[in-house]
């Protein structure tokens, strides 16, 4: 069985070298051996960082036998760097994990277990309590009841990037096209259905996450809109809903104008009236033009990325 590890590579180069020493400890211990160099390939993909990841990467090669690094053109998205990863990973078993030991490699052999247990082809972690700030904690709670609402996909909460991916598996999401990827909305269209197994989840081994509030905020909006069209629906809805309150108030000013001679001139509630028309009918035309533009961008047929380099052994 031979096995392969990616691991997308932001900004933080600089915690690869204690990954690299956990995971050759876990999986010394995991399969026995102590030359891992034949079966395992832990692939770092570098996803344009700016800063002197790269070096550090390559450094960590001349150290570790099974480093390979993939070094992108330019920064292309973390899910877009990990899809280049599963296309270039040749293990039996693909695992996806981030640098930052959230997500311990202690925690690997678990999955790998569950996995052959179940003979599952995926196999995703399951926070059993995550380890961010409260806010942050309640409003994903929030969003993910929603995600379900609106798209109708069961997705668990607290699902951790760790996760492992038979070969069939692999295949499978290698052949998707699409530019903006939302892995919580995958894992469930894709089927096969995926096991879930619960790990837990650690502080930071160090630094910051490149995600702030606006990141986190655009990939929840392209898990609602990429993976549901009642959006258009409900734009189509609150349209259909302002033309009738519209219509119902001309009727009423004609009747009332026919038949009340002293009525005083509404400018104020007209304005309000109007001002929130007007404020719809932009969330509306916003709403659309983000499904434009995700077609748009769809219809370009670009790459999903570029390699610049690779550093393989």
């Amino acid at each position: 069985m031979n096995y392969s590890i990616v691991v997308p590579i932001y900004r933080d180069g600089n915690l690869a070298d204690d990954l690299c020493v956990e995971i050759q400890r876990v999986m010394r211990a995991y399969t026995g051996r102590e030359d891992l160099g034949a079966m395992l390939e832990l692939i770092f993909v570098n996803d344009g960082s700016p800063d002197n990841s790269l070096e550090l990467l390559l450094a960590l090669q001349a150290q570790f036998d099974f480093v390979r690094i993939i070094d992108l053109s330019r920064n292309f998205g973390q899910h877009i760097a990990i899809a280049c990863g599963f296309r270039e990973a040749t293990g039996d078993v693909v695992i996806r994990m981030n640098v930052d030991m959230q997500d311990h490699p202690d925690q690997i052999p678990t999955l790998l277990e569950h996995m052959t247990a179940t003979n599952a082809d995926i196999v995703i972690g399951q926070y059993e309590q995550r380890e961010s700030p409260l806010i942050n904690r309640m409003t994903a709670r929030l969003y993910y009841s929603f995600f379900r609402i609106m798209t109708g996909l069961e997705s668990p909460q607290n699902t951790s990037p760790l996760r492992v991916l038979s070969r069939r598996y692999a295949n499978a999401y290698n052949g998707l096209t699409e530019k903006t990827r939302f892995p919580q909305g995958l894992d469930q269209w894709m089927g096969f259905s995926p096991r879930y197994t619960r790990i837990a989840h650690r502080p930071r081994l160090k630094g910051r996450s490149s995600y702030n509030f606006w990141s986190r905020l655009r990939l929840g909006l392209d898990g609602l809109l990429y993976f549901s069209e009642r959006p258009l629906m409900i734009v189509m809805s609150l349209g259909l809903l302002l033309s009738a309150f519209g219509t119902m108030m001309g009727v009423a000013l004609v009747v009332m104008r026919l038949f009340l001679t002293n009525i005083e001139p509404g400018f104020t509630s007209l304005a309000a009236i109007g001002l929130f028309a007007v404020g719809v009918q932009l969330i509306c035309l916003g709403v659309v033009g983000f499904y434009v533009g995700k077609i748009f961008k769809e219809v370009q047929n670009r790459p999903l990325y570029i390699i610049k380099d690779r550093f393989w052994k």
